[in-house]
């Protein structure tokens, strides 16, 4: 297990570091408070309160966190639960699952389902079901049935600069083509290449909004849906609101163009330096000047 390492965060939940990505698994703030704020709150639950079944898909599940999170809450309804993770490493949940303090973050029923997914790759309580698809996400994405609708769709890859191939246009073309009518798509990210990815998808996006302790942050990440969603959900507590005009001239920077990976098969370096060529050569304005700018004026 000498790929990781331990370490716990300052709301006392357990996280990973990865040696081979080079980077955490999560905010040095809490594993367990970033999934609460990027996932869990931005995915509105109660929009779907009168909704029979909802189907969600996890991508690079990790620990579990986001998906723990989500289901903490839905498993105290009565609305059925199909899930799907797109995961290609299950040493993380392994080593979680051994933890107490891992343990005593989850209640019987969601731990019940990590047990079950690291045991066999698949879960069901009589009721919901799910099953995870070890593997690059890539490739796994379809074994999952292609007339499937996802309700969440859950982006957690490790940074774009580490792992652009869960972060290429074409990648993302293949998750936003699958989300319901009135689906969401939820990441950490807040990079102008990926919300421009999903612009170019056809989605409207949206800002997380960051809780009091963590106003520094323009941004804790992006909501990107098929159609506007109602304003009561946008300001319900302040969760979700429309770009800002800073995050809208993002868009229009170098930073904005996307990670391509046309084959489905490319390596980081080969997506990244494809990226830094075309950047190059662009007559978009520059980041740095929009960087700034927008620090000149707070």
């Amino acid at each position: 297990m000498n790929s990781f390492k331990k370490h716990t965060t300052k709301d006392g939940s357990l996280s990973l570091y990865s040696f081979s990505y080079k980077e955490g698994f999560h905010d040095k703030d809490g594993a367990l408070k970033e999934s609460i704020d990027k996932y869990l709150l931005p995915a509105q639950l109660e929009q779907f309160s009168n909704t029979e079944k909802i189907v969600v898909l996890d991508v690079c599940m990790g620990l579990g966190y986001n998906t723990g999170c989500i289901f903490e809450k839905l498993l105290q309804s009565n609305i059925k639960i199909e899930w799907h993770g797109l995961e290609i490493d299950q040493r993380p949940l392994n080593l979680a699952l051994k933890e107490k303090i891992f343990q005593e973050i989850w209640s019987p029923k969601v731990l019940h389902f990590f047990n079950c997914l690291n045991k066999s790759g698949k879960w069901t309580d009589g009721f919901n079901e799910g099953i995870i698809h070890w593997g690059d996400a890539r490739k796994k994405i379809y074994e999952i049935q292609s007339s499937l609708r996802f309700d969440l769709i859950l982006l957690d890859p490790f940074s774009p600069q580490k792992c652009p191939e869960l972060w290429s246009e074409e990648f993302i073309y293949l998750l936003t083509g699958r989300l319901s009518a009135k689906g969401r798509l939820i990441t950490y990210s807040t990079a102008a290449s990926i919300r421009a990815s999903f612009k170019r998808a056809g989605l409207k996006i949206y800002s997380i909004v960051p809780s009091i302790v963590d106003q520094k942050k323009w941004s804790l990440g992006t909501v990107a849906m098929k159609k506007r969603s109602e304003q009561d959900l946008i300001s319900k507590e302040c969760q979700l609101k429309d770009l800002s005009t800073r995050e809208v001239e993002h868009l229009n920077t170098r930073s904005s163009i996307p990670y391509r990976d046309p084959t489905g098969k490319g390596s980081s370096q080969e997506i990244i330096s494809t990226r830094e060529i075309e950047q190059s050569k662009s007559q978009l304005i520059n980041t740095s000047s929009w960087r700034k700018r927008w620090n000149t004026a707070r």
